[in-house]
């Protein structure tokens, strides 16, 4: 489309000097007395209707192309809001078990940890804040929720959620095109938490941002590991399809 513009712009430009080089001269009316009227060429007048069409058409392109920007961008925001909506539904067990009122997931989290030093904290208000943030995040609000998860992690060091917050911390970052940021929370949990169920996950999500950086050879291989290391999985299948993909796109 952008194509056509500039070539109808170009059009525009060379129609009207050609018009302007076949007008007749101007005449002064003070040096004669009875000046004829000019003749208008039946050539100048196809010219000016071809010039007029162009306009229309340079109108209509330009028109045509305000809205597909308008729904790219809306695409693109989609694109991002369905990709967390579907990390959230592959986590949903997370969700149910943060959110339960037994207290098993906070025995589990401890029994899990124990060997990172990990353990919830007194008066379950770790639990709390984590639970904030991650409502923060289902909720779309991608920044609120980094800042939310960001001071969790600055607040409770030790807490047996932090992995958890770490992980949906960088998965924030991803989803807000911070590749970088993301990178950085997903190495923590791969090399700090290694054991834990996030893990996984992370080194998925690692092989997604080599792949948006356009790193092939890193994504790659963290995608070939997530195979190795984790088969007959939810991540294996999502990395074996993005390496089928990365194929078909000869990278």
């Amino acid at each position: 489309m952008r194509k056509s513009f500039n070539k109808l712009v170009f059009s525009l430009v060379l129609f009207g000097s050609a018009a302007s080089a076949a007008l007749p001269p101007v005449v002064d009316a003070s040096s004669q007395a009875a000046p004829k009227q000019a003749k208008t060429s039946p050539a100048i007048v196809g010219m000016f209707n071809r010039m007029q069409q162009l306009q229309n058409e340079v109108q209509q392109l330009r028109g045509q192309l305000e809205e597909q920007n308008y729904l790219i961008e809306s695409l693109k925001k989609r694109q991002r809001d369905l990709y967390l909506d579907t990390d959230r539904r592959l986590q949903l067990l997370e969700s149910y078990k943060v959110g339960a009122s037994t207290g098993t997931e906070d025995s589990s989290l401890t029994e899990r940890n124990q060997n990172s030093g990990l353990k919830a904290s007194p008066g379950k208000v770790d639990k709390k804040a984590y639970t904030q943030a991650f409502s923060i995040l289902k909720a779309g609000h991608y920044q609120q929720a980094i800042k939310a998860f960001d001071d969790f992690v600055g607040n409770y060091p030790n807490s047996a959620y932090l992995p958890n917050a770490l992980y949906w911390l960088g998965e924030a970052s991803y989803v807000s095109r911070d590749y970088d940021r993301a990178l950085i929370e997903f190495n923590k949990v791969i090399g700090q938490f290694s054991g834990h169920s996030k893990s996984k996950d992370a080194l998925l999500k690692r092989g997604f941002i080599f792949y948006e950086k356009k790193q092939w050879q890193q994504a790659r291989d963290n995608l070939t590991k997530v195979l190795t290391d984790y088969p007959n999985t939810t991540v294996a299948g999502l990395a074996k399809q993005r390496l089928d993909r990365m194929r078909q796109e000869k990278h």
